[in-house]
C-alpha cells in the first residue's frame, strides 16, 4: 500500500504543479506501477475544469467561461503536454529526413514557426469545442476527455518504442506492461461510462486508441519511435478528437 501511495503522489508531483513537497521514490518501476494513475490524474484535471465551468457560468457569458476552462489544464500541468505538441510539430515539419536533426529541433527550447502554429491550433480547437459543449449543456465530457486522453498515453507507451537512448519519455515508453495497461483501461472505462454513458464512451475510447496507433506509426516514420514530446502531443490530439467526436454525436 505504501508503494502505491508513493506512486500516486509521484504522478501528481510529476504531471501537475500541485506542490507536493515530499521526497518520493522515482525509479522506472515506480513509473511502471504508477501508470495506472494516469486516468486518475486526468480525472482530477477534468473535475477542476468542471468546477471552474460550474462557478463561472453562473456569472459570465459562455465564451468567457470557455476561455478559463481551456486555460485551467495548462495551468495545472504547467503546459507540459502543449509544449510537447509544439516541439513535436517543430521537429516533424520544419525538417525532412535525418532523425537526429529532427530530435535536436524537438529538444531546442526556441519556439519555431510550426510550434506556434500547432499551439494556436490547439487552443483554438479547444476553445471552440469547449464553447460548443457549454452551449449544448453537456459539461461532463470536460471530465471524461482528460481521462480518456491519458489512458491513450499509457496505450501508446505500451505499443511504441524509444526514439532516443535517454529522455524523460523513456520512463514510460517500453516500460508499460500488460497488467498496467489493462488496469488503467478498466479505470478509464468505469469513469468514462459513469460520466457519459457506455455507447459514447466506447466510441471515444476506441477512436482515441486508433488515433494513438496511427500517431505512433507516424512517429516511427519520422524518428523511428517516440519521445516524451510525442506522448504530450498524443495527449493533446486525443483530447481535441474526443471533444469534437462527442459534439458530433450529441
Amino acid at each position: 500500500m505504501r508503494e502505491y501511495l508513493n506512486d500516486f503522489l509521484l504522478f501528481f508531483q510529476f504531471f501537475t504543479r500541485i506542490p507536493i513537497n515530499k521526497s518520493l521514490n522515482c525509479d522506472k518501476e515506480n513509473f511502471r506501477r504508477g501508470s495506472v494513475f494516469f486516468p486518475v490524474v486526468g480525472l482530477f484535471i477534468g473535475i477542476v475544469q468542471w468546477v471552474i465551468y460550474y462557478l463561472l457560468i453562473k456569472v459570465l457569458p459562455v465564451n468567457i467561461t470557455a476561455v478559463f476552462v481551456v486555460i485551467i489544464p495548462i495551468v495545472i500541468t504547467g503546459g507540459l503536454h502543449v509544449d510537447g505538441f509544439g516541439d513535436t510539430c517543430d521537429g516533424f515539419f520544419s525538417l525532412k529526413g535525418d532523425k537526429h536533426k529532427i530530435i535536436e529541433v524537438m529538444k531546442d527550447s526556441t519556439v519555431g514557426t510550426y510550434a506556434t502554429i500547432a499551439i494556436v491550433f490547439d487552443l483554438l480547437a479547444r476553445y471552440e469545442a469547449v464553447n460548443t459543449i457549454i452551449g449544448i449543456n453537456l459539461p461532463l465530457i470536460l471530465i471524461a476527455t482528460p481521462i480518456i486522453a491519458r489512458f491513450t498515453v499509457v496505450f501508446i507507451s505500451f505499443i511504441g518504442k524509444n526514439a532516443k537512448e535517454t529522455g524523460s519519455g523513456n520512463i514510460f515508453i517500453g516500460n508499460i506492461d500488460v497488467k498496467r495497461l489493462v488496469i488503467s483501461g478498466v479505470i478509464t472505462i468505469l469513469l468514462a461510462t459513469s460520466l457519459i454513458g457506455i455507447k459514447k464512451s466506447a466510441i471515444l475510447i476506441i477512436s482515441g486508441l486508433f488515433l494513438s496507433f496511427l500517431f505512433n506509426k507516424f512517429c516511427e516514420s519520422k524518428i523511428t519511435g517516440l519521445t516524451g514530446d510525442s506522448l504530450g502531443a498524443n495527449n493533446e490530439l486525443v483530447e481535441i478528437l474526443t471533444m469534437i467526436l462527442f459534439i458530433a454525436m450529441s
